[in-house]
């Protein structure tokens, strides 16, 4: 008998204990499996220039099953080209992909996955661009409706976490998922720091809506977020995250904070900490908003180059002489854009972009190659 299948309430706490530091990354990978029968979990990837695979965790998969999909199973997978086609963040069943009768009758089946004693499996893909695929998948025996369905639902309500998480991490190390670096403040139940690093300093110091007292206590001025705080604090709910937005001195793009109160999961290390406070820049994610922004809309280079001057804070003139060219031409040039996006002043396409940028982005992944059936 395999472990209860968890919910999605300690599979959220599993993943913000591992993001703020005070878990493995590998326990949320693992406690995933237990959603199916023999599960194998993945988080992996996909370039489609060199057509390479690559997984940051896994879990149920031994070494010798990497170093067979590694040398050859890989360029077999039939799986592959239906998952890179699949809707964005949509959980989908293998079947749903590729009829099993279809699955069963390749050489990916017959010689790689039926000796492992998988069948099915759920996968969904969290971010795709012109190069990259990122997946979440867990690979399984065959399994009856009932368990299959409350897979899914778990798995679709984990994917606006595992997106945020990605977005956090992505300028981080190339060693994979690891906890945040930078931006993070520890609270216990007084409202007292226990800890800040020197990134979050640097961030508070651009709003006054949030800052540390000179007796180390948290004072916010955001009724917001203020109540916010104090309700995670003193409820007895299970594990919470809630996600808010700090006006800045400056009146850039707001700062975005994530509050988490550790469950179970996370609660047993953090000791006399009773709240984490992530603080991101969003301003740092602009580039690939606005790269997210001008292929949706199917912007030219040259009207690309007006997006990318607008959100960096440049004025049309400014743009027209960067760019050696009539500020005529770059009016008209944005009156297209209008005419494209639907936006009808400039403050509207800068808007946009910083949404864009706050969505789903690649993780650093790790070079390890792994099997990804679901995928």
């Amino acid at each position: 008998m395999g472990a209860a299948p968890p919910d999605a309430g300690e599979l959220i706490d599993r993943l913000y204990a591992a993001l703020f530091g005070e878990a493995p990354w590998q326990d949320f990978v693992t406690r995933t499996c237990d959603l199916m029968p023999n599960g194998k979990s993945v988080l992996f990837f996909h370039d489609k220039g060199s057509g390479a695979g690559a997984m940051s965790l896994t879990a149920g998969l031994d070494e010798a099953v990497v170093a067979k999909f590694n040398d050859y199973y890989h360029r077999v997978n039939p799986w592959v080209g239906h998952a890179m086609r699949r809707p964005l963040g949509k959980v989908m069943q293998a079947d749903e992909m590729l009829p099993r009768e279809v699955l069963k009758r390749s050489e990916y089946f017959q010689d790689y996955l039926r000796p492992q004693d998988i069948e099915t499996g759920l996968g969904v893909t969290l971010h795709r661009d012109a190069r990259l695929h990122v997946f979440f998948s867990i690979v399984s025996a065959d399994v009856g409706e009932e368990r299959l369905e409350h897979a899914r639902r778990m798995i679709t309500l984990l994917v606006p976490h595992l997106c945020r998480a990605f977005r956090i991490r992505r300028e981080g190390s190339a060693e994979g998922l690891r906890s945040p670096s930078g931006g993070r403040l520890q609270i216990d139940t007084r409202l007292r720091v226990v800890a800040a690093d020197a990134e979050a300093l640097s961030l508070l110091a651009q709003t006054e809506a949030l800052s540390i007292g000179p007796l180390g206590r948290l004072l916010c001025k955001d009724a917001d977020l203020l109540s916010c705080v104090q309700h995670l604090l003193t409820s007895d709910a299970p594990p919470a995250v809630q996600h808010r937005h700090l006006k800045r001195r400056s009146g850039g793009l707001p700062l975005h904070v994530c509050v988490y109160r550790p469950g179970p999961a996370g609660s047993a290390s953090a000791a006399a900490v009773s709240c984490f406070m992530q603080l991101d820049d969003p301003a740092r994610a602009l580039p690939e908003g606005v790269h997210r922004f001008c292929a949706m809309h199917g912007l030219t280079c040259a009207e690309a180059g007006i997006v990318e001057g607008l959100v960096t804070g440049h004025t049309l003139d400014q743009i027209a002489a960067q760019r050696k060219t009539s500020q005529a031409t770059v009016r008209t040039q944005l009156k297209t854009i209008f005419w494209k996006t639907g936006c009808r002043r400039q403050a509207d396409i800068i808007c946009q972009a910083a949404v864009m940028a706050q969505g789903q982005g690649p993780p650093i992944l790790a070079p390890i190659v792994i099997p990804e059936p679901g995928d």
